[in-house]
């Protein structure tokens, strides 16, 4: 229970994930009164995880990397030898093969036919030298996927896949999403995995390298997988003397003067009040200035209801087999789910011994069937499954839905300009920050979100001086 009779001022943050909890560890170990409003019944966000029956389904999975020297020796200082080294795979099921991702040329040489990878060639070598020459009188991810891969292997991997994942096309989307999380084939590599790959194709035995994608630091996971990394940094939190308030929703953020007063939040059922010295908002930025109260400025709200989230639906299986997939994650580009994985692979403890647990992730919008209905989700995942031959009925222990409203934000062309204008509003705020995926509207990894919390606790610090 936060303490309503203490006269001594608190920064209230908004959401008690990676970016929330880091931020609420970095205030409290520097003497700060913090309380943290988390609307699950767990922390952790999008990096946490459900507990069902003694095991832990993650939203993701995710694991930790990082080659920030402060954030490395912070998490590594909390976790001990909990934390273990880790090394992911990822495939994608097409055409009856598995292919490396991302996109290792051995593999488009070898498993694509001998026709297709010659026009694959061919176009990824005229769109490379085009794009040189010529430019669009407007960018797009599509117009960016066909310079970085050449139109036939953008056809082939990426327009179909994206469309279904997010809702809309490449040419749909801001530049930004296409090289800010899809890495590029180099020509330079291209060209001498050809000539190598043919060599292999024609009688030579020289092996090619395949692309490996390109993360930052090791990486690491725990025996019930990241969630137990947030679950220790709330712990460092109440330890540190702050507060983690559970079901609590946020509802209103009262405001005078471009100043934060106070928060609203329901928990239980009950409407609860808190004054506030200042904010850290990591909920959805679009929202968080649409709870403001008064409003914003009508270019504000404007700006507010255009950006978008995707939303994920998360089908766990408990299956009576060691492990069922063929790396950690694996994509499908004609199923009800997008991406699934297997984690056994990552490393979890599971029960029943011998068991394992995939999590298939289905995109949609909440206005989709398969996020307003269980049984239509688990039984598309299930049929799904048994149709790839990679499980039985009789295998299937348990099933479960958990659901992510704000998954992905999704950068539609000039997304940038209303992005904008509402980081803006909040600048314009004298004691309030935002940060994290959804506070910042930024497809962004767990240690760049736990780096934002640092961050935005170190410019409150530094407003307060």
């Amino acid at each position: 229970m936060i303490d309503q009779n203490s006269n001594e001022p608190v920064i209230a943050i908004l959401g008690a994930g990676c970016t929330g909890l880091a931020a609420g560890i970095h205030l409290t170990q520097r003497g700060f009164r913090v309380v943290l409003l988390e609307k699950d019944d767990h922390v952790g966000g999008l990096a946490g995880g459900v507990r069902i029956n003694g095991n832990t389904y993650e939203y993701g999975p995710h694991t930790f990397h990082t080659t920030d020297p402060q954030l490395l020796a912070d998490i590594t200082s909390l976790m001990g030898d909990e934390l273990i080294p880790y090394n992911r795979t990822i495939k994608i099921k097409f055409l009856g093969n598995y292919f490396k991702f991302p996109l290792a040329m051995s593999d488009v040489l070898f498993k694509l036919p001998p026709q297709t990878v010659i026009h694959a060639g061919l176009s990824f070598i005229w769109h490379f030298i085009a794009g040189r020459i010529w430019k669009p009188p407007e960018e797009n991810s599509e117009t960016i996927l066909k310079r970085y891969y050449g139109n036939v292997l953008y056809e082939i991997f990426f327009k179909t896949y994206i469309t279904s994942v997010w809702g809309i096309t490449p040419a749909e989307f801001s530049p930004a999403f296409a090289r800010e999380r899809i890495p590029r084939m180099n020509i330079l590599e291209f060209l001498g995995k050809l000539k190598l790959g043919a060599q292999r194709r024609f009688g030579s035995t020289v092996k090619t390298d395949s692309y490996v994608e390109k993360v930052e630091g090791n990486l690491y996971t725990t025996r019930q997988g990241f969630s137990l990394i947030t679950q220790r940094m709330a712990d460092r939190v109440i330890d540190c003397g702050g507060q983690v308030e559970l079901n609590a929703t946020v509802t209103r953020i009262y405001c005078d003067d471009n100043r934060a007063q106070a928060v609203e939040y329901i928990q239980d059922g009950v409407k609860k009040q808190i004054e506030c010295s200042a904010i850290i908002n990591t909920l959805p930025i679009n929202e968080a200035l649409l709870m403001m109260e008064p409003l914003p400025e009508a270019n504000v709200v404007k700006a507010a209801q255009a950006l978008k989230f995707r939303a994920l639906v998360f089908v766990g299986l408990l299956v009576r087999r060691p492990k069922v997939l063929p790396s950690s994650f694996t994509y499908f580009r004609q199923h009800s789910f997008n991406r699934i994985s297997d984690l056994a692979q990552f490393g979890f403890h599971i029960t029943p011994e011998g068991s394992t647990m995939l999590v298939a992730e289905i995109s949609c919008d909440v206005k989709d069937r398969a996020w307003n209905d269980d049984d239509f989700a688990k039984q598309g995942v299930l049929e799904d499954l048994i149709a790839e031959k990679l499980l039985t009925r009789e295998e299937v222990i348990e099933m479960h839905v958990f659901r992510a409203r704000h998954a992905y934000p999704i950068y539609t062309l000039h997304y940038e300009q209303h992005l904008a204008i509402l980081l803006q509003a909040i600048a314009d705020m004298v004691n309030m920050e935002t940060a994290g995926r959804q506070g910042r509207f930024q497809y962004i990894n767990t240690h760049i979100a736990m780096k934002m919390g640092y961050e935005a606790a170190d410019r409150l610090i530094a407003k307060s001086k």
